[in-house]
């Protein structure tokens, strides 16, 4: 019997890697292979191989959301590999697994390339910029949480005391200061982790340290910090200048202090003075003026700006179109800029219960199989998990998409019209109640309205949609 090892991760660490984890094993089994798969989620590594697995293996499965540093990926030189996006995964796993042995090419440590669409997966952009929201993902999770605790605490009546001559804070003030330091540090942690997947660890602490610089006004003697704008120059900076100062050949007698002193205590030297400089102030002023454009926003424009970016959201269901417009959002949050993220929480719920819900009104619209998935799509797309989604919009793209983008938009527009605020990820639909989407009856206006649009077009769309492909049939 061969053997496949896999490794699953993807940005926030939630949906992509686990489905995909199931789709290898399903699928890898029903084709008689032995199959061990790795997860890299929210809860870190799960399943992880031991050498003696991949050692055994016949093949390598990677398919991956938020890159791998080469540290990771020296476990499988000399090994058959096939390296692909985690999205790309999900929807073409049988056809991956019939053609492994055509697709897998030999992995050398000391190279990179395992082909073009290898290349991009690690060297891309944005799973690097995506490998830094995931490490910040729980600062900002955790920090939420505890300031939506210490909120409803004060709103309850709790006091909200600082220590005073001795005496203790009270436990409302606690958690909101404690739940601050995640938001304080969420965007240094973004830096250091984009650097840290390009240039691997002696990028790590450069990154923070100077994206920490950068964000800090009584520091830098500015009105405001430089954002997400500068986790994202500071990180990438920082991890190429890492990733080629690592290549300069000093000699075996110094060579071994590169990792941790060398590399580290230069690129801090360098970054630290141009962080203090030129580019904190310059990024700050940029982040400041960005600040002032999208608060000055008239009402109608910044609805055309909902619609746009429920519209980036639902279209591709996790893909890079949903996550740029994620990320904007999720980045806006270190500068208190609440509503832009509040049409993620509105929208991304929307596609996977929207499908769910059509299959229960109009099940002989649907397949078995689509009918069978409909409990689990509902129940994971309350979670903010918009993935589920897809084996519908798969089965039907032109209705299911078209669906999808219009309700979201429309929805988009409606959430910013209301003014929804959504102040850290956390559980889809039961944000409101954890008090990290406000208003919450806004949110429900929103959430109600697109759901209801979402499953009155996805009927409409796909009836007609299934009349043409029914009626081009009968002519032939």
């Amino acid at each position: 019997m061969e053997k496949i090892v896999a490794v699953t991760n993807c940005p926030a660490g939630i949906a992509h890697t686990y489905m995909v984890a199931e789709a290898i094993e399903k699928e890898g089994k029903n084709r008689g292979y032995d199959v061990h798969v790795e997860t890299q989620g929210a809860a870190g590594v799960e399943h992880q191989l031991t050498a003696e697995q991949i050692k055994q293996a016949d093949y390598v499965i990677l398919a991956l959301g938020k890159g791998m540093s080469s540290e990771d990926r020296q476990r499988f030189d000399g090994k058959k590999v096939v390296e692909l996006p985690v999205s790309d995964a999900l929807k073409n796993i049988p056809d991956l697994l019939d053609n492994l042995p055509e697709k897998a090419q030999l992995y050398k440590a000391s190279k990179v390339k395992l082909g073009s669409d290898q290349e991009s997966v690690q060297s891309g952009i944005i799973s690097h910029l995506m490998a830094g929201v995931s490490a910040a993902l729980p600062f900002v999770i955790g920090g939420g949480l505890l300031l939506a605790i210490g909120s409803v605490l004060i709103q309850f009546g709790a006091p909200n005391v600082a220590p005073k001559n001795g005496n203790l804070a009270s436990l409302a003030w606690v958690l909101n200061n404690v739940g601050q330091l995640g938001f304080t540090f969420m965007i240094p942690i973004m830096g250091a982790y984009i650097a840290n997947s390009i240039g691997d660890k002696p990028a790590l602490a450069p990154a923070f340290l100077t994206t920490f610089l950068a964000n800090s006004p009584d520091l830098l003697g500015t009105k405001t910090g430089a954002g997400f704008l500068g986790a994202i120059i500071l990180g990438v900076s920082i991890g190429y200048f890492v990733k080629y100062f690592k290549k300069i050949n000093i000699g075996k007698t110094f060579q071994s202090t590169m990792g941790y002193l060398i590399i580290p205590f230069v690129t801090l030297l360098i970054f630290g003075l141009l962080t203090y400089y030129l580019i904190g102030p310059f990024v700050g002023w940029v982040m400041g003026a960005l600040i002032h454009v999208l608060n000055s926003i008239p009402t109608s424009m910044k609805m055309l700006g909902g619609f746009v970016a429920g519209c980036m959201l639902a279209f591709d269901m996790g893909g890079p179109v949903n996550k740029a417009a994620w990320f904007f959002g999720f980045s806006l949050l270190s500068s208190k800029i609440y509503t832009w993220y509040g049409v993620v929480g509105v929208v991304t719920v929307l596609p996977p219960m929207a499908a769910a819900i059509a299959t229960w009104l109009k099940p002989n619209m649907f397949t078995k199989q689509e009918k069978e998935s409909s409990v689990p799509a509902f129940l994971v797309g309350m979670t903010v998990a918009t993935e589920p989604a897809i084996p519908y919009a798969l089965a039907s793209p032109v209705p299911m998409i078209a669906a999808n983008t219009l309700s979201g938009g429309i929805a988009g527009a409606i959430s910013m019209l209301l003014g929804v605020k959504r102040i850290a990820p956390g559980l889809g639909v039961f944000d409101p109640l954890l008090g990290l989407i406000y208003p919450w009856y806004s949110y429900y206006i929103a959430f109600g309205i697109g759901l209801v649009l979402n499953v009155v077009f996805i009927i409409w769309f796909k009836g007609i949609w299934m009349r043409k492909q029914q009626k081009a049939l009968d002519e032939n």
